[in-house]
């Protein structure tokens, strides 16, 4: 398994010659995040963006945000020699009561010498935004648009939306931060080093760079965090602290611990970070604690978060949220794919990892052939039912991947007397099935293009599921293009396995 070091990334960093301008513009609840991602963003525009509570001052709040925005993800035009793109980068706080209580906007102008570099999914652009505000609880909106792409979708169009994305979330800025001692939260970074003078990623001796995934693993195989303590001014000969750092595996049980001595000497805020090797953890999701106690092992004050190892190069590609969803369909009952939407990414990847292991037809040899197959399906499905949506998605595409080729496919695209669909079904399927699928409720002859599948048996599922009823007399599948520009919707399936 191959796993790029920090440097190794930097390196590609400079090679790709990217450059950003970023200019401040200060300013004068919707969506729901991913089940088990929250730092992910919806809508067109995939990013990860997160809130980490820090003090600012003695009696004001910082919420700090990290986004990152693959570079996949933004859309380059051809700029001279160069190729261009602009982000507008939005950041909205609101109290317990619904009031407005920061607000934070900002341009980046990008611009690259490597087109290679614009089409990657693990590199991609970082930023950080703060927003400074009164104790209390906050919900937050991090919203990121590409300025050179419109929305998809005429009311979108005539409203001027741009390609956008979001991420909401809650933060919590309350008391807790302001007792003496304290501890901030985590930051979780992809590499923390000497700080650099105009780094954008500076904080006092340190460069930060963030990772508001919080994905560790293939790419990154030590989990980097930065925080502040924070108490009252120390006397003239310092204050000494135990710090025990302590990580949770997703059972709860403990699979890494270090106790280690601070001491400060002068101010009331003192910034630290540590890393740690996880390259011997296997993948799933982590919590990561760390206990501020004195002398004598009395807790003092704490600060947690939670972070991801995937090992798998399928989970660091862009539409790895996607992929996984897919392969869960097509492998596991629905009700366990149900539980699995809302697993962590880490642990998604486990229960992927361990199904492949189960459905691999020569565990002995170093090939799993189901899960090649498994990719040549959904590549398949992208290649050939892509049209408004992903052809993984698609119904075409749901039963593809899940039964293979069809043993039969019978293609209509403009019927004609004789070739609609009722005359093609016959006595195919069900009477009251039939009668349903070829009411067109039009009072018109039904000339929809259509799609009739048949699979002989069970098809070529890649782990076969169970139901004697279906398994003699074949199975098969209509689909029909209701509104004539290529998307063929399921409209009869024998089978309980897809709908």
């Amino acid at each position: 398994m191959r796993r790029t070091r920090p440097g190794r990334l930097a390196a590609s960093l400079a090679r790709a010659g990217l450059i950003a301008a970023v200019g401040a513009v200060t300013l004068g609840a919707a969506h729901q995040q991913p089940a088990g991602d929250p730092a992910t963003s919806v809508g067109d525009l995939r990013f990860h963006a997160a809130a980490v509570p820090f003090r600012h001052g003695t009696r004001e709040a910082r919420a700090e945000f990290s986004i990152r925005v693959p570079y996949q993800e933004i859309r380059f035009a051809p700029d001279g020699d160069r190729y261009s793109a602009k982000l507008r980068l939005t950041v909205q706080m609101w109290n317990s009561a619904g009031k407005r209580a920061g607000f934070l906007q900002r341009e980046a102008n990008l611009q690259s010498t490597d087109l290679a570099a614009t089409t990657d999914s693990l590199l991609g652009e970082v930023y950080e935004l703060g927003l400074a505000v009164p104790p209390g609880k906050y919900t937050y909106r991090v919203l990121v648009e590409d300025m050179s792409v419109g929305r998809q979708g005429f009311v979108y169009q005539m409203q001027k939306q741009k390609l956008q994305g979001e991420v909401n979330g809650r933060i919590d800025l309350g008391e807790w931060l302001f007792h003496d001692p304290a501890l901030s939260g985590l930051e979780f970074a992809w590499e923390v080093g000497a700080g650099e003078e105009g780094s954008p990623f500076r904080k006092g001796p340190y460069d930060v760079k963030p990772q508001p995934s919080a994905y560790f693993g293939h790419f990154q195989d030590a989990v980097s965090v930065y925080y502040e303590l924070y108490d009252a001014p120390p006397p003239a000969e310092g204050r000494a602290y135990t710090l025990a750092a302590g990580i949770l595996n997703a059972a709860g049980d403990t699979v890494f611990t270090s106790v280690d001595s601070l001491r400060v000497t002068e101010g009331s805020a003192w910034p630290h970070a540590m890393g740690i090797d996880v390259s011997q953890f296997p993948a799933g999701h982590y919590t990561m604690g760390l206990s501020l106690q004195d002398g004598g092992g009395h807790e003092l004050a704490r600060s947690q978060g939670t972070f991801e190892l995937l090992w798998s190069l399928d989970s660091w590609g862009a539409d790895a949220a996607d992929f996984y969803e897919v392969t869960a369909a097509t492998l596991l009952p629905s009700d366990s794919s149900e539980v699995f939407r809302h697993l962590s990414m880490g642990e998604k990847e486990r229960w992927i990892e361990r199904i492949w292991r189960i459905a691999d037809p020569t565990p002995d040899t170093g090939d799993n052939e189901s899960r090649e197959e498994f990719r040549r399906r959904v590549d398949y499905a992208n290649a050939h039912y892509s049209i408004i949506e992903r052809g993984m998605f698609s119904d075409r595409g749901r039963v593809y991947i899940r039964y293979g080729e069809p043993d039969d496919i019978k293609i209509e695209r403009v019927p004609v007397a004789g070739k609609t669909l009722g005359y093609a079904l016959g006595d195919q399927i069900p009477k009251s099935s039939k009668q349903e699928v070829t009411d067109t409720r039009s009072g018109v002859a039904d000339s929809r293009a259509y799609e009739i599948w048949t699979y002989d048996m069970r098809g070529k599922e890649l782990r076969p599921r169970f139901g004697m009823n279906e398994i003699s007399g074949g199975i098969k599948f209509v689909f029909t293009d209701d509104q004539g520009y290529g998307e063929y919707t399921l409209k009869y399936s024998s089978t309980t396995g897809i709908h």
